[in-house]
């Protein structure tokens, strides 16, 4: 089975522009089972998470299907990933800024906390880009000794690198501080979710995606508690 900070490192290429050979790697049969292994028993397991797993650990764990936490619906887009080209053409569409059926997944865009001299979003008037949180990711990665990349230097909070983050830590055996950032920076995805869903059938994956993170997000909060 996958590690944790694998899986949140495929969960943030499902948002980031990847080319298609990486893609048809991470979405092959086999390679995506064991992905959705690896979510399903975060999603069930909060406690273990970061920590040292024995083939016996994951036996003992919680596995109930993901029908329990998610729609019909939505199981059905996880189990059948997107082509290269459907996720190409979707980002084309909403993972593009000015469009207006634009869903990009970026913190500061969905939160009411910016300040004067930001850049006004155009999701609704409430977020901007590069508000607190883009600074505090920008902050963060500098603290660590790693650079924004370019694709990314006017969105530091995009969603793709708040999920690689997540993996860094954990690669780097922070788990405390890994648990900490889950608890303080997805809080926005509720909001991000419903302007997913505006979007119709053709954003069931991320909606799942953003349900499942959700519902790990919530299961490290129930857990510390």
């Amino acid at each position: 089975m996958l590690d944790d900070a694998a899986v949140f490192s495929i969960l943030s290429k499902c948002f980031a522009p990847v080319d298609k050979a990486e893609w048809e790697n991470l979405s092959a049969r086999k390679a995506w089972a064991e992905f959705l292994d690896g979510a399903r028993f975060i999603l069930q397991n909060g406690g273990s998470l970061g920590l040292d797993k024995s083939p016996a650990d994951y036996r003992r764990g919680n596995h109930a299907p993901l029908q329990d936490f998610l729609s019909e619906c939505e199981v059905c887009a996880l189990f059948c990933p997107p082509t290269y080209e459907e996720m190409r053409q979707f980002a084309a569409r909403h993972f593009t800024g000015g469009l207006p059926e634009s869903a990009l997944p970026i913190e500061s865009l969905y939160v009411n906390t910016a300040k004067a001299g930001d850049l006004l979003s155009p999701v609704d008037g409430k977020g901007m880009y590069l508000g607190t949180s883009a600074r505090y990711m920008s902050a963060l990665a500098e603290q660590l000794g790693f650079g924004i990349p370019f694709e990314f230097s006017d969105c530091p909070d995009h969603l793709a690198l708040e999920l690689d983050m997540v993996a860094v830590l954990l690669r780097s055996g922070m788990v405390d501080e890994a648990r900490t950032f889950l608890s303080e920076r997805f809080n926005w995805l509720t909001a991000y979710r419903r302007r997913l869903i505006n979007l119709g059938s053709e954003a069931n994956f991320y909606v799942c995606l953003c349900d499942l993170l959700i519902g790990i997000v919530a299961e490290q909060a129930e857990d510390a508690a």
